[in-house]
C-alpha cells in the first residue's frame, strides 16, 4: 500500500506510473474527441430496487440512456485514482483481476498494465461500450472484456475463477444491496490475501452504508478507508479468525464529499 498511498498525500507519480498514465489520458481523449452518441446502463437511483435485492433476488440495472462521447470519457477513473489502482495492483503482485464495471476500459487499461497482472477480465453491460473497452484494452494481450450484465457474467465465470482472483474492483452498480450481493457471489474467486477494492464509496448515503456494512466482515484482515475507494484484504474462510483491522485514511489523501441525492436513514 505504501507507493500508493504516498502517490496520494504528495501526488508524485514514478516514471513509469506517469507513461502508464499519459497512454491511458490519451485514450480518453481520443474518447473525448468521438461523435454522436451510445447508449449506456446508468446506476439506479440508491435504494431503487433495494427490496427486490432484499429478498435474494439479482439486482436490476438502472435506465439505458444516450451518452455524449465526452461524457462517455468522463466514465473511467480520472488520472489520480486510476494511477492508485495501477499501484495497488503493481505493489500487491496482482496476477488475475477481475473488474465489474468496464465503462470505456480507461479504468482496466490502469490495473492490466500491472507488470504481474497475466489475466484481466472486466465485464461491461451496454454492447457500444464494451466495444470501447475491448479497443482501449487491445494493447493488452491477457485482457478481454466480457458484454454482459454483471450477474449472468459471474453465472458463466465464476466456475473458472475459483480461488485464483487476487485484484477485484467493484464498480459500476452503486447501490448498497447490490454492492454486497456482487462481494458476495465473487467471494468463492478470491484467493486469500486478494485485494478488492470498491469505487464509489462516497457517491451517495446509501454507497457510505454499503461500505460500512461490508469493512466489518470477518473475511477481511483489514478495510482501509480512501474516501474514494474503499480497499479489503481478503483473508480465507480457512483461517485463523482475527479481527478486521480497520484503517480510517481519508482524511489524510481527502475524504470526497457524498454527492448522491439521497439522505442518511
Amino acid at each position: 500500500m505504501r507507493a500508493a498511498l504516498e502517490y496520494l498525500v504528495t501526488g508524485r507519480e514514478d516514471p513509469t506510473a506517469r507513461t502508464i498514465a499519459e497512454r491511458a489520458e490519451g485514450r480518453r481523449t481520443e474518447i473525448a474527441n468521438g461523435v454522436g452518441t451510445i447508449p449506456v446502463w446508468s446506476s439506479p437511483r440508491p435504494g431503487d430496487h433495494s427490496e427486490k435485492a432484499a429478498k435474494g433476488l439479482r439486482p436490476e440495472p438502472g435506465e439505458v440512456k444516450d451518452f455524449s462521447m465526452a461524457k462517455v470519457a468522463t466514465l473511467g477513473k480520472h488520472r489520480k485514482w486510476g494511477v492508485t489502482l495501477y499501484l495497488l495492483a503493481r505493489e500487491f503482485g496482482c496476477t488475475f483481476g477481475v473488474e465489474l464495471g468496464a465503462c470505456a476500459g480507461i479504468s482496466g487499461m490502469y490495473v492490466a498494465s500491472a507488470p504481474t497482472m497475466a489475466t484481466f477480465i472486466t465485464v461491461e453491460g451496454s454492447t457500444p461500450l464494451s466495444e470501447i473497452a475491448r479497443q482501449s484494452l487491445d494493447p493488452f494481450p491477457g485482457a478481454s472484456v466480457v458484454n454482459s450484465l454483471f450477474d449472468d457474467a459471474l453465472d458463466s465465470l465464476l466456475p473458472r475463477l475459483v480461488g485464483r482472483v487476487d485484484f477485484a474492483f467493484v464498480d459500476g452498480h452503486h447501490e448498497k444491496l447490490a454492492t454486497i450481493h456482487y462481494v458476495d457471489r465473487l467471494r468463492p474467486a478470491l484467493k486469500h490475501g486478494a485485494l478488492v477494492v470498491f469505487d464509489d464509496i462516497s457517491w451517495s448515503f446509501d454507497m457510505r452504508q454499503a461500505w460500512d456494512l461490508l469493512r466489518v466482515g470477518n473475511q477481511w484482515s483489514y478495510a482501509i478507508d480512501l474516501g474514494e475507494f474503499g480497499i479489503c484484504i481478503y483473508r480465507d474462510q480457512s483461517s485463523p479468525t482475527a479481527p478486521t483491522l480497520h484503517w480510517e485514511l481519508h482524511t489524510i489523501v481527502g475524504r470526497r464529499p457524498i454527492t448522491g441525492s439521497d439522505g442518511p436513514s
